[in-house]
């Protein structure tokens, strides 16, 4: 049994935050971030003038703080987060990847439950790159849990045989996730419909045309304020071409940072 986690963080200072979700479905939302530490990919194809290491929480695997469950319930409580949280913000557990300490979370969630008592019922909703199946206790301890997916393309530099896994893709599709796509031009767009939506093993026949209009984002790919206005019009334009959502990154575009905004 776990009785710590991993959580990201610059000079010592874990990536634990209140701030609006910047992407995808909830954009917008009130929302308490928590940060975890590692990562099974790198993103390096996504680098830019503004975001030289690619991935846009570089931190999260160059920085660790490995802080035991008492010492996190001090940090929520202090800080407010935990009455937050009860109120109505939803819990968002990113990294990195996340699922990579997903049994030390299942730990911490039964943990929260004990020391907040069985009214702590707080919106999780995980950010997943789409490589790893959450495991069952997840749903059982905290039912009502989400995900948002981001895949990774091609264009993120990895290997498929590392970044692309239909069984865990095919989990969240059948699960109901939310999937956004980082898109930089329309090659991505034509990666997102042969390799996800049309492809069998990721998202069934039956209900491919309700997935395409129903679960699916454009995002995207920017570093800062500046890259995001230079390349918002040209993914709108592919999503409206596609007839796809479009997100923009709300946290680039009013504060000019990629995390902790």
């Amino acid at each position: 049994m776990s009785d710590s986690l991993i959580i990201a963080g610059q000079n010592n200072d874990p990536e634990i935050f209140y701030t609006l979700e910047g992407e995808g479905v909830y954009v917008g939302y009130p929302s308490v971030f928590m940060r975890l530490s590692m990562c099974n990919l790198t993103c390096k194809g996504f680098a830019s003038v503004d975001s030289p290491n690619g991935c846009d929480s570089y931190c999260s695997w160059s920085v660790k703080n490995k802080l035991t469950f008492d010492q996190l319930a001090e940090l929520y409580e202090k800080s407010g987060f935990k009455d937050l949280l009860m109120g109505g913000a939803i819990w968002k557990i990113t990294g990195g990847e996340p699922l990579l300490q997903q049994r030390a979370l299942i730990d911490w969630f039964r943990f929260t439950k004990q020391r907040w008592g069985k009214s702590f019922t707080p919106h999780i909703d995980f950010e997943t790159n789409g490589t790893i199946i959450p495991l069952d206790e997840i749903a059982d301890i905290v039912p009502g849990t989400t995900y948002t997916v981001s895949p990774k393309l091609s264009s993120n530099g990895d290997s498929e045989n590392i970044r692309f896994k239909v069984d865990a893709l095919n989990w969240h599709v059948m699960n109901n996730s939310a999937f956004k796509f980082v898109i930089q031009n329309e090659d991505d767009v034509r990666e997102v419909f042969d390799k996800y939506i049309n492809n069998p093993e990721v998202v069934p026949e039956d209900i491919k045309n309700w997935f395409h209009r129903n679960r699916v984002w454009f995002m995207v790919c920017a570093g800062s304020q500046k890259e995001l206005l230079e390349n918002s019009v040209n993914v709108a334009e592919l999503a409206k071409k596609y007839v796809v959502k479009f997100s923009s990154r709300l946290h680039l575009q009013l504060w000019n940072k990629a995390v902790r905004a």
